[in-house]
């Protein structure tokens, strides 16, 4: 079975170097018995592939058979980038981190994952907790929101949540 992972979102951090810890169990799970593949984004490691080889390798991500590059002009670089691998390599899995990307890997008829994860593990450790539980009414708001919360929240820096 041949798996392609996203770097960006599912193995690191979209606003730094910080591995995802989830994403990194499921990229070792996934490699001990399928052939994975890497997507490096365009503007993950500021197209320096030297860089984002190095980062994977730091990080102990070495069981990949390749790192797809799509181009960066593409809105469709990842579905451009699944393409321009063999022709006769079938992609059984695609695992990305961005609701859009999936929205469009899903319309291009590829079996695709949605890797999400709380920046806040519990709401009431969030800053904007009220006591009330928020309806899920859109995943990519709730992802951008988390984010942003995560990036302002002055008690990352002040010791140990």
């Amino acid at each position: 079975m041949n798996v392609v992972i996203s770097i960006d979102g599912v193995l690191k951090r979209s606003n730094g170097d910080a591995v995802i810890p989830a994403g990194q169990l499921l990229y070792h799970g996934l490699a001990e018995t399928h052939v994975v593949h890497l997507v490096d984004e365009p503007d993950t490691f500021n197209a320096s592939r030297p860089l984002a080889e190095n980062w994977l390798k730091r990080n102990g991500f070495t069981k990949h058979i390749r790192v797809i590059k799509p181009r960066p002009s593409d809105r469709y670089g990842l579905i451009g980038g699944l393409k321009s691998l063999r022709p006769d390599l079938h992609v059984d899995l695609v695992v990305v981190g961005d609701p859009a990307v999936a929205s469009d890997l899903l319309a291009a008829g590829y079996t695709t994952v949605l890797f999400t994860h709380p920046r806040y593990s519990r709401p009431q450790w969030r800053p904007d907790w009220n006591g009330e539980p928020r309806p899920w009414e859109d995943l990519v708001a709730e992802i951008e929101a988390q984010d942003e919360h995560y990036t302002q929240d002055a008690r990352r820096t002040a010791g140990p949540l």
